[in-house]
């Protein structure tokens, strides 16, 4: 009986360390939320609010960056003047360098409800007479991570409105 209690008590004590280590192991793989920015530049009667930028790890295991935005512009024409593309809309650049990704990709201009479902994030106050949407772009490297050896990042959003280029330049936009 003596070595039965034995084993049971290294088979209990064995149990409880892998449920503290396997515990341990899954926090340590969640990757820290992006906090929410409320950075944002108006020209004109185009409002570009960042509300949130930083690396992330993808569900294969390597290092991406997300970059998540609202547009707002007048109701009328709203959406059919207003071109996006996920290929151009978002660069990168560390001091005045751009930084080269081989891939990009995200939803261009979703609801925000749709946004706030998948991120939890918070919509930004809408204007009267304007209106709102959202892009969420995730940027990265087909041949493995895509680091950023920098505490800080310029974040460049671009696109057509009514026919006319907008360029937003978010300048030192911390990383998490």
């Amino acid at each position: 009986k003596v070595k039965f209690k034995n084993q049971t008590i290294k088979f209990a004590a064995a149990a409880i360390f892998a449920v503290i280590v396997s515990t341990c192991l899954v926090f340590a793989k969640q990757p820290v939320k992006l906090k929410q920015l409320n950075l944002e530049i108006t020209h004109g009667e185009v409002r570009v609010i960042l509300l949130r930028a930083g690396q992330v790890v993808s569900t294969n295991g390597q290092k991406q960056f997300v970059a998540t935005y609202a547009v707002e512009i007048p109701d009328k024409g709203a959406f059919s003047d207003l071109h996006l593309s996920s290929d151009t809309a978002l660069n990168l650049a560390v001091r005045g360098q751009a930084i080269a990704f081989s891939f990009s990709k995200g939803n261009t201009c979703m609801g925000f409800e749709d946004l706030q479902k998948e991120t939890g994030l918070q919509m930004p106050e809408t204007t009267k007479g304007k209106a709102i949407c959202a892009d969420e772009l995730l940027i990265g490297n087909l041949d493995g991570d895509f680091k950023i050896d920098s505490k800080k990042v310029d974040v460049i959003v671009q696109f057509d409105w009514r026919k006319n280029p907008q360029k937003f330049v978010f300048k030192d936009v911390p990383l998490n």
